[in-house]
């Protein structure tokens, strides 16, 4: 008998409604451990806000988001989007252009002030920009701003 996996991320009847128009329309799926997913679909069919739902940065109208076996919303429960340690990566990178670029990279790790600053250094200096740390995201390249991002949606973890 196979061994049961418990998802890394399952997603129960997901909805969202915005001015009696539903945009997302009863959304399942399941990602096991190892997977990788992609949602595929016409511009204006819901991808976004599905993940920004998922992600906790856009509140679902029903449905539930489980990750690793947890409720992390559902019926009148949300987990904050900084609890859930779900890294999302925009289309335009969306990096704060009042903060530098290790605060960016800081925002979302929840531990002391020094602890922050260490950990996005170390980070930085994985993707080869702990030199543009004091930068601002407009000083920066598109791709160094995308490097930037990605480092950002995993510093959580």
């Amino acid at each position: 008998m196979a061994k049961s996996l418990i998802p890394r991320l399952e997603v129960k009847s997901l909805t969202k409604v915005y001015d009696n128009t539903k945009v997302v329309d009863d959304i399942s799926l399941s990602v096991l451990p190892g997977q990788i997913t992609c949602l595929l679909g016409p511009s204006g069919c819901g991808k976004s806000t599905t993940l920004r739902m998922i992600a906790g940065v856009e509140t679902q109208s029903s449905g539930e988001v489980w990750v690793d076996g947890q409720l992390i919303c559902g019926s009148g429960f949300s987990q904050p989007p900084e609890k859930r340690y779900i890294g999302l990566i925009f289309q335009d990178f969306a990096l704060f252009p009042h903060l530098t670029v290790w605060q960016n990279v800081g925002f979302g790790i929840s531990e002391n002030n020094e602890g922050i600053r260490e950990k996005a250094y170390d980070l930085l200096s994985k993707v080869g920009l702990s030199s543009k740390s004091d930068k601002y995201p407009h000083e920066l390249s598109g791709g160094e701003q995308q490097r930037v991002a990605l480092i950002r949606a995993l510093a959580p973890k």
